[in-house]
């Protein structure tokens, strides 16, 4: 029988360029100072992925892999790009904690990672790329790993040898300042802790810092400048590293429509009418929107484009409005709005609202309005992270906690009511980041502070820093200090980028989104406690981070200004509504009457009274009152508890007679005059002999003995009695349980 011949199919990748790139194996290392080497290798592994690089420092290892849809190229309306950073327990040797046992979704954690990752790699992307998708996974941790400067590195690295038009390369560094005032490369998580100044920083070859990270204890502009300059100072060497694993590589071309004639006509059909809306400051944000909007839809209509297809005019229309606006303030200075590039919008601020909430602020700037809510609950309350973020540092256990709420009706749509999003829990962290080390230590009550934006018109963020520390001020929460937060804008020329520019203060939405820079900047009086930087362009030069750190500062200060008027330190009582927090110390044997049988006493009072109750130590227990009066209730039922079941005592070796109450294979239970609690008594201390029964010494339930008092376990509190001292000569029982 002869076999028919059948065509023989082979994927058109393993002819490729850039597959075989793809599996050229090389690999490069970086030595800072002689402990902190990161080592860069490709082409061992994943070399399905258009390109895959590990980066690894010491027992630390991370990959990222890249893989291009050349199917699909971006519309130009913004970066068709996905970062994803996945989780991996196996990478520290354990099992995730959940019922699946398996990595189910990304945590908050991971989400951080994944979006200092794509902010980082995203601006050096063109929006007529093809989809793209850069997926980052722990291959090794240990509690030293650097999750994000790993990533980074390992990110940019795979699009830098790889043929996407990436215009890199791209390297980051941490820096850290002790309290000492010395800078330290790649810290460890210990150095991390124990650091006044904490900061990422990714920038370009020609030392133009792209994103900016920034976790501090209020330190000053001049200490974060020198921090950078650290980075500029070292990044050199990853960015050789990095241009030597590229070479040979060669990069796309893009396919380009010729947009020419549509923009021709757009600049001739709507140019006036766009620069009038842009330069008219009676318009508010959704008045302004319309127009622009309106305008649009005009221009599809035109008989002038009617051949043209709205995905080609959009782009284009959306390119000329943000020309108009960034000419209108490079040339004049004056923005949209008729501010100066230096001007505050107005800022109105209200605290103590609603007198039911243990403390509240609402915060407006401009269209910008958040309401800021603190709640107080027992210490069992605050946020325990589980084992595996727990052992990697990750996460910690939090008694402040900044939850961050951005609703679709803020900015006038229509959206699903879902858990938070990315962006949601990446603003409550920077915001969080912004006051949590202004927040005292030993406070007692875990507190969660919710700001809820309500309308959004650019710095929702640092809306919700102002509102935020208003509102712990509000609640009576000692704060070190006040803390306020503003955003930095900056807006170049197209041919002068890094000479002719204007740095705007407090910046609106449509400038975010004309602009090249959003530069979330939060601090007090003393210094900045938090930053994050996005850019749009190539980077700032170090000329423009002065500027914009300059700017900050003023900023903050102007903001801290407004806030002091309305409250300017915490208020000295807490409000009547919130809960009182009462430790009583109890000793360990009488504790255990408390929590025993799972904790049936304790639950018994707290559904009688609704106080929390909670172990604080050994020593002490917390308890949690809406008010006095339930409070003093939940400490009478106590000490009746406590009363009843745990007041025996005795002078150490007296003899007390006890009373069988149960009887057990392993002992008996007795109670003793005066009390109806149970104590347990172990065969070994019922007679001199080993015994296996009770019932072979002829005891019975109701029948009263004669015991010796040895006190209780100083571990446990349980009492100690025992007969063996009073039962004489052995007894000529034997150790078999008797029968029936």
């Amino acid at each position: 029988m002869r076999i028919p011949q059948l065509p023989l199919r082979i994927s058109k990748r393993f002819h490729s360029r850039e597959y075989r790139l793809a599996g050229r194996e090389q690999s490069v290392s970086v030595d800072f100072d002689g402990k902190n080497a990161l080592e860069l290798k490709s082409g061992h592994i994943a070399r399905f992925a258009s390109s895959a690089v590990v980066a690894s420092s010491g027992d630390n290892a991370v990959m990222a892999t890249v893989v291009q849809k050349k199917e699909k190229q971006g519309d130009g309306n913004g970066v068709p790009l996905q970062v994803e950073y996945r989780p991996s327990a196996s990478a520290i040797g354990r099992i995730p904690t959940n019922f699946l046992r398996k990595e189910l979704s990304q945590s908050d954690t991971e989400i951080l990672i994944s979006r200092a990752i794509d902010r980082s790699i995203r601006p050096l992307l063109p929006t007529n790329s093809y989809e793209t998708q850069v997926i980052c996974k722990p291959l090794a941790l240990d509690e030293n790993a650097d999750q994000i400067m790993l990533g980074i590195n390992a990110a940019s690295t795979a699009l830098h040898i790889s043929s996407a038009p990436f215009s890199g390369p791209l390297a980051a560094l941490r820096v850290t300042m002790s309290s000492r005032g010395t800078f330290q490369i790649n810290p460890t998580q210990e150095e991390i802790r124990e650091a006044s100044l904490d900061v990422i920083i990714a920038m370009k070859k020609n030392q133009k810092t792209i994103m900016i990270e920034l976790d501090g204890k209020e330190v000053s502009a001049e200490h974060l400048e020198q921090a950078c300059h650290v980075a500029f100072e070292n990044v050199e060497k990853l960015h050789v590293a990095m241009e030597k694993m590229a070479v040979g590589v060669e990069k796309d071309v893009l396919p380009t429509k010729n947009l020419e004639k549509i923009e021709k006509i757009l600049r001739e059909l709507v140019t006036e009418r766009v620069y009038y809306v842009m330069t008219d400051s009676t318009h508010d944000k959704i008045s302004r929107d319309q127009e622009i909007q309106k305008i649009y839809r005009d221009v599809v209509e035109s008989k002038e484009l009617q051949s043209h297809s709205p995905q080609d005019i959009y782009p284009c229309y959306s390119a000329l409005v943000k020309q108009i606006l960034r000419e209108t303030v490079l040339n004049t200075g004056i923005r949209c709005d008729g501010r100066k590039i230096t001007d505050f919008r107005p800022i109105t601020i209200q605290v103590d609202m609603y007198k039911k909430l243990h403390g509240c602020s609402m915060f407006q700037r401009g269209q910008t309005q958040v309401m800021s809510t603190v709640t107080f609950d027992s210490p069992t309350a605050a946020f325990h992270p589980d084992s595996v973020a727990q052992l990697l540092g990750s996460q910690r256990k939090k008694s402040f906690m900044l939850h961050y709420e951005f609703p679709s009706f803020a900015i006038n749509e229509v959206g699903i009511s879902r858990s938070s999003n990315r962006r949601e829990i990446g603003h409550g962290a920077l915001a969080e980041k912004a006051l949590k080390n202004l927040f005292p230590k030993d406070f007692p009550y875990a507190t969660r502070l919710a700001c809820q934006v309500l309308e959004s018109n650019g710095s929702s963020s640092m809306a919700s820093v102002c509102g935020g520390s208003l509102a712990l001020f509000d609640a009576g929460v000692p704060m070190k200090s006040a803390a306020a937060g503003v955003a930095i804008g900056l807006i170049t020329d197209q041919n002068e980028p890094d000479s002719k520019y204007k740095v705007l203060t407090d910046i609106l939405g449509i400038e975010d989104y004309a602009g090249d820079m959003d530069f979330k900047i939060a601090g007090t009086k003393n210094g900045f406690t938090a930053a994050q930087l996005d850019v749009k362009n190539d980077g700032l030069t170090r000329q423009q981070l002065k500027e914009s750190l300059q700017a900050a500062r003023s900023g903050i200060d102007h903001v801290l200004s407004k806030m002091n008027i309305m409250r300017d330190r915490p208020r000295e009582e807490f409000k009547t509504t919130v809960p009182i927090i009462q430790s009583i110390r109890i000793e360990p044997h009488k504790r255990v009457t408390l929590f025993r049988n799972n904790g049936y006493n304790c639950k018994l009072i707290e559904a009688e009274t609704g106080v929390k109750i909670s172990a604080e130590d050994e020593n002490n227990i917390s308890l949690l009152a809406q008010n006095k009066q339930k409070l003093q209730k939940a400490m009478d039922m106590m000490g009746e508890v406590l009363e009843t079941h745990g007041n025996l005592d005795f002078a150490f070796g007296s003899i007390v007679q006890a009373e069988i109450v149960e009887i057990v294979d392993r002992g008996v239970f007795v109670t003793l005059p005066g009390s109806s609690q149970r104590i347990f008594m172990n065969n070994n201390h019922l007679s001199l002999n080993p015994i296996r029964h009770p019932e072979v010494l002829g005891l019975k339930i109701g029948d009263k003995m004669s015991t010796t008092w040895f006190g209780r376990d100083e571990h446990t509190g349980n009492i100690r009695l025992s007969r063996r001292t009073l039962t004489g000569a052995a007894h000529p029982a034997t150790a078999q349980k008797p029968k029936k």
